[in-house]
């Protein structure tokens, strides 16, 4: 199955007081490895709302396993887990410079219309996106 990296330092808007990564900023993360992986597989974001289907988050899931702090380089791994006409799930990896964990997690998502309606999935959409999966 494909795996999609993006690499980040973790900017110091992002740590709290004790200068430890603030929890909420590991789903952006989640959400950086998403966009890369849809453009490594030919869909960019942009180019999939601008044809009208939206990717709308139905749950999130995260469990943190050591804090990242200032100036660390991390890794976001991204990979599509699960393929239907109405929805997919992507599952993330974060780890640091050493390729120890930090988090993990995943999301949920209802492919939509503009309006939030949910909506199948156009089959070019979903052919390309399972190709690319597959083909690790």
């Amino acid at each position: 199955m494909r795996v999609v990296e993006a690499l980040l330092r973790v900017r110091y808007a992002e740590t709290d007081r004790m200068g430890v990564v603030y929890h909420g900023h590991y789903l952006v993360w989640f959400e950086i490895g998403r966009t890369e992986y849809c453009r490594a597989a030919g869909l960019p974001y942009r180019k999939m709302e601008e044809s009208g289907l939206w990717i709308l988050v139905t749950r999130a899931d995260c469990t943190y396993r050591r804090g990242a702090r200032y100036d660390d380089s991390i890794r976001v791994r991204s990979r599509l887990t699960e393929l239907q006409s109405r929805g997919l799930t992507f599952a993330y990896d974060v780890v640091d410079a050493e390729d120890r964990p930090l988090a993990d997690g995943s999301t949920r998502h209802v492919f939509a219309d503009s309006s939030g309606k949910p909506r199948r999935a156009p089959a070019e959409i979903l052919e390309a996106l399972e190709r690319f999966r597959m083909s690790a």
